[in-house]
Parts: C-alpha cells; sequence; structure tokens
C-alpha cells in the first residue's frame, strides 16, 4: 500500500477517534443531571481532574510518538477563564457556596495551564490517556486493517523523528553561533578597553612632563636659572688656571721699566 493510502488511514482512524470521543461526551452529558450549574459542572470536572472540560476547552491528543498534541493558546485559556469567571463569581452569586468553591477550582485550573511546568504535566497525562484511547480503538479493526495502520503509524513516526533531529541539530547550530558572536563581542569590548587604557597612560605621562620637565631632560637637572641646556658648569681645575693668569698679567703690569 502506498504512503497516500496510509495517510488516509491514520486520517479516518483520527476522525473516527474524536467521533468517539465526541459521543463519549455527550453520552456523559446526558448521564448527568439536566439542570446541573455552571459552578457544578466546574466542580465535578475538578474532581476527575478533567482541567479542560472545567475551562470548556478541547481534549489535547498524541502523535505516533505519545507527544501531546494541543492547539489551544495561552490567549485562548484565558478567554475562556474569563468567561466562566464571570458566571461562578461571588459578587455575582453573594451567599453560593458552591459558586464560591467553583470560582477558587477554576483559578487553579487556569494557573495550571498557563503556568508552563504543570502545564507539560497535564498535557503528558491527556496525551497519554490519548494514545490508550487510540490502541483501543485499533484494536477493534481487523488485523488486515490494523497491519496497515501500523504501517502507516510507523512511517509517521520515521518522518516526525527525522524533523526532531533536524530541529536538534538546528538548535545546536544556532546556540554555536550565539556563543562566537558573544565570544567575538567579548574580544572586541577587551581590546576597546585595552586601547582606552593606554591612551589614558600616555596622557598621564604627558602631563607628568608638563608639569616637571626634569624627568623629561634628565641632563639638564640642577641648571641654574642663567644657565642654558647643554652647557656644562666650569670645572675647579679650569677656574685655577685662569686665576693663575690673572695673577700673571697683573706681576707684568707691575714690573718696572728697564730704563730706570
Amino acid at each position: 500500500m502506498s504512503k497516500a493510502s496510509f495517510e488516509r488511514l491514520a486520517a479516518q482512524l483520527r476522525r473516527s477517534e474524536d467521533d468517539v470521543s465526541v459521543k463519549l461526551n455527550v453520552k456523559d452529558m446526558e448521564d448527568s443531571k439536566p439542570n446541573l450549574t455552571a459552578a457544578q459542572r466546574i466542580l465535578k470536572a475538578w474532581e476527575t481532574k478533567d482541567y479542560f472540560s472545567l475551562l470548556g476547552l478541547p481534549e489535547p491528543g498524541a502523535d505516533e510518538l505519545g507527544r501531546p498534541v494541543w492547539s489551544c493558546t495561552e490567549v485562548e485559556v484565558s478567554k475562556a477563564y474569563r468567561k466562566l469567571s464571570i458566571v461562578v463569581h461571588p459578587d455575582k452569586n453573594p451567599g453560593d457556596e458552591e459558586s464560591r468553591r467553583a470560582f477558587e477550582v477554576l483559578n487553579q485550573a487556569h494557573r495550571m495551564l498557563k503556568d508552563p511546568t504543570s502545564r507539560e504535566d497535564v498535557l503528558r497525562g491527556a496525551a497519554e490517556k490519548a494514545r490508550k484511547r487510540r490502541e483501543q480503538q485499533e484494536a477493534a479493526v481487523d488485523l488486515n486493517t490494523r497491519m496497515q495502520l501500523n504501517a502507516a503509524k510507523n512511517e509517521r513516526a520515521r518522518e516526525l523523528r527525522k524533523a526532531e533531529g533536524q530541529g536538534l541539530q538546528a538548535h545546536v547550530l544556532e546556540q554555536m553561533r550565539k556563543r562566537q558572536e558573544e565570544a567575538k563581542r567579548r574580544a572586541e569590548a577587551a581590546a576597546k578597553a585595552a586601547q582606552a587604557r593606554s591612551l589614558r597612560e600616555a596622557g598621564s605621562a604627558y602631563d607628568e612632563n608638563a608639569v616637571n620637565p626634569s624627568h623629561a631632560n634628565p641632563r639638564g637637572a640642577g641648571q641654574g636659572p642663567g644657565q642654558q641646556a647643554g652647557k656644562s658648569r666650569p670645572t675647579p681645575e679650569s677656574d685655577s688656571e685662569e686665576e693663575a693668569g690673572a695673577a700673571a698679567a697683573r706681576n707684568k703690569r707691575r714690573k718696572k721699566p728697564s730704563f730706570i
């Protein structure tokens, strides 16, 4: 049998599953009291832990891998909660104990389906129930149809695993890309910080030289106000030679002429 035939059989089985679910819900409604109030329906659903029917939301299903499938969004959950909370609000039903209790459990169910962790647990439980219900329906058909359904289910499971692997690979690659970008940003930030630090150090050295020039020209240290840079002070030996020359000149002038 072709893949298209398998898919048609699987779709037919899902439709029959939905029909059975609707018939069961109708039967439960017929078995219940005809004058059941909204508060009583909420309390009854809370006792059976049927949080989806409590809020008037569709029941989740399960795919070929047993994972929960639910099409409702958080906006739809909040919308269903607001609609029921108006009906069973204590202010609208003063003195009604059932309405007060129904309003409390309605808030708890709403929080459970809004919180990601608790919603995941509730959906897993609902998916397990849907899987068991589908297996019971498959067991009721003849052997040939059951083999065809199993073949279609296995083919769909392979496709889901392949898509799941591709999604996981894409997720890993995306995480690697984000890490590389983060490392690049950190390296650029470190390089900019080092450059700014070098500029600050260079500016500090320039300011210090401007305030104290002797640090910039150690050879000119110790010069007097009238001395120029690059000229050395006279040594003691040169002073003695100059004094001796001056004394000889004076003695020569004082020497008497030879004709006297």
